[in-house]
């Protein structure tokens, strides 16, 4: 049981890295639109590619913090049978939904990863104002489908082992 404690602790400060990373390629994308719009508006000089960096920067910032939010239970959850069911049947749905999430994007993964593999095969790239290799961003989305996979699995495994997920243990009133 402790070691299960200290698998998803140390986890999730490999899954706040990660939120940094994303928060950073925000915060970039925010002060290059910023600046386009100053540089547009005000000098008439648009930045050159400033929709494809801010395309090709969206999946880092979705996927790298999709893991985080599971593990702070920040995705939307539909829980009106599981609210009205017994304890136990209700603990065999969350596990069976979150086996269900880690399977389906475990599978997600892989199948992103290979899309990864192919475009740097090929040197595929960008295309528009400016160029730039697009393979780094299927990894990066691949990588970070694979974090929240390992965090279904590290869910499941705690709800199976008789406890329930942080966020859903009852707030101090």
């Amino acid at each position: 049981m402790l070691t299960l404690s200290r698998i998803r602790t140390g986890f999730g400060w490999l899954l706040t890295t990660f939120a940094w990373i994303s928060s950073a390629v925000a915060f970039c994308v925010m002060v290059l639109v910023v600046a386009n719009v100053v540089s547009r508006y005000g000098f008439n000089m648009p930045i050159a590619g400033t929709l494809e960096l801010t395309e090709g920067a969206l999946p880092l910032i979705i996927f790298l913090s999709l893991a985080i939010t599971q593990y702070h239970g920040g995705h939307i959850r539909v829980t009106l049978i599981t609210d009205r069911a017994p304890e136990s049947i209700a603990r065999a749905l969350t596990i069976f939904a979150l086996l269900a999430g880690a399977l389906l994007f475990g599978w997600a993964t892989w199948a992103g990863w290979l899309s990864a593999e192919k475009s740097f095969a090929i040197g595929e790239m960008k295309r528009g104002s400016i160029r730039y290799p697009v393979w780094p961003i299927k990894y990066a989305v691949s990588a970070g489908m694979a974090l929240l996979t390992v965090q279904f699995l590290i869910d499941a495994l705690w709800v199976a082992s008789g406890r329930q997920l942080p966020h859903e243990l009852p707030e101090d009133a």
